[in-house]
């Protein structure tokens, strides 16, 4: 079980991008000390974190690892994080003082930690995958 101080909202919670577009990430984060979000409608400030898992379907990973990093570069998302369950991978993406997301994480295995962005907090990669799998083993014996 995950505990963290943080605010996490699913993947149907919408963050505007632009003037007339938005995006629904797999994850919104927002940490203690920032802005709180609105309690209705679409999230118009960028948000502390997005998690995106990528699926793997060409058209997708093009997506998630082209379209929408742009996007929330754009807007200012501080972290970015794309989880690839077809690698089995974990990349954190910060953005840079030039406004670009420099790759601060890439793991395939173990714990990541320290979380950068996120003081205490530890991913456990091999547990993750491995209930993943465990998920998808169940899946199959339906």
């Amino acid at each position: 079980m995950l505990s963290y101080p943080c605010d996490v909202f699913p993947s149907d919670f919408k963050i505007q991008t632009d003037e007339t577009s938005g995006r629904k990430p797999d994850g919104t984060v927002i940490l203690p000390g920032s802005a709180r979000p609105p309690k209705r409608g679409v999230l118009r400030t960028a948000p502390d974190l997005v998690v995106e898992v990528v699926t793997p379907t060409p058209r997708d990973e093009r997506r998630d690892r082209i379209e929408k990093m742009t996007e929330y570069e754009a807007l200012g998302v501080k972290w970015y994080w794309l989880f690839d369950p077809a690698l089995g991978s974990l990349e954190i993406f910060e953005l840079g003082n030039r406004g670009k997301y420099v790759r601060v994480v890439a793991a395939s295995a173990g714990q990541v930690t320290p979380v950068p962005g996120c003081v205490g907090l530890v991913v456990d990669l091999d547990e993750l995958w491995a209930e993943l799998e465990r998920l998808s083993d169940e899946e199959g014996d339906s």
